[in-house]
């Protein structure tokens, strides 16, 4: 059985805010473990970039939708898809943001811890970039 890892991260901006920044995948850039310079949409609807922890990566993010939900897959070319589970909600006026990281079957547990950094880097990146955007 696959092991998971689920992060939850407390944002202290607005819900509205943050989901319309996080639902936009230019936004991803700004946060997450790629190089900026690299990040691209490709014809098909999907991004690409070269990532900080090796190598070129496709990324397909799930449709904007009022239901909080940011689910987006990371892969490189060839390898079958394996939705991240990612959703946002209001939390107190603030927005709470849960993200869980599901093992490929490749993946050794060494590697799956390895990513488990790099999410966790990723996301207090993106509370820091929101916080400073949408300031209180």
């Amino acid at each position: 059985m696959a092991l998971s890892h689920t992060i939850v991260v407390a944002i202290d901006v607005p819900y509205d805010k943050a989901y319309a920044y996080l639902a936009d995948p230019r936004s991803y850039a700004d946060w997450a473990a790629v190089l900026p310079e690299t990040y691209r949409q490709l014809p098909n609807g999907d991004w690409v970039a070269e990532v900080r922890f090796g190598g070129e990566r496709q990324i397909r993010f799930s449709e904007p939708n009022s239901e909080g939900v940011l689910d987006h897959a990371v892969f490189r070319l060839g390898e079958p898809l394996l939705w991240m589970p990612m959703r946002a909600r209001a939390q107190d006026g603030e927005t709470e943001l849960s993200f869980t990281f599901i093992q490929r079957p490749e993946m050794s547990a060494e590697e799956f811890n390895s990513t488990i950094e790099w999410i966790t880097t990723d996301l207090q990146m993106l509370k820091t970039v929101l916080e400073h955007r949408y300031p209180r």
